[in-house]
């Protein structure tokens, strides 16, 4: 269960990283700004939750995990928070992404 919650923090707080930047990145000021400065200190903070996934799982495992989740979270924050499009493409995506989810999850 510790595990689980790892995985999410690490990737709530890449997300959150990302958000940042994104804001960072649609002003002129871009990497000047204190939105930038917030993500990337939030893209640092995951490596201990990474640390501790290291001692008890696989790193394939982990991997898998935490960028399936990272995928799911970021293409529902690009379309609900940035208007950005969710076709086809993006569902395929996802969809694999969850598959990946599904393969690595199976013997366990």
């Amino acid at each position: 269960m510790l595990s689980i919650i790892m995985v999410a923090v690490a990737a709530l707080m890449t997300i959150a990283g990302d958000y940042y930047i994104k804001l960072a990145s649609q002003s002129e000021d871009g990497i000047r700004t204190g939105n930038f400065i917030l993500g990337a200190l939030l893209y640092g903070l995951p490596a201990f939750a990474w640390f501790y996934l290291m001692r008890h799982h696989s790193l394939a495992a982990v991997a898998v995990f935490y960028s399936a989740s990272t995928v799911i979270l970021l293409a529902a924050m690009g379309h609900l928070l940035f208007d950005e499009a969710f076709g086809l493409r993006e569902a395929v995506g996802v969809g694999l992404a969850v598959a990946s989810v599904v393969v690595i999850g199976w013997g366990h």
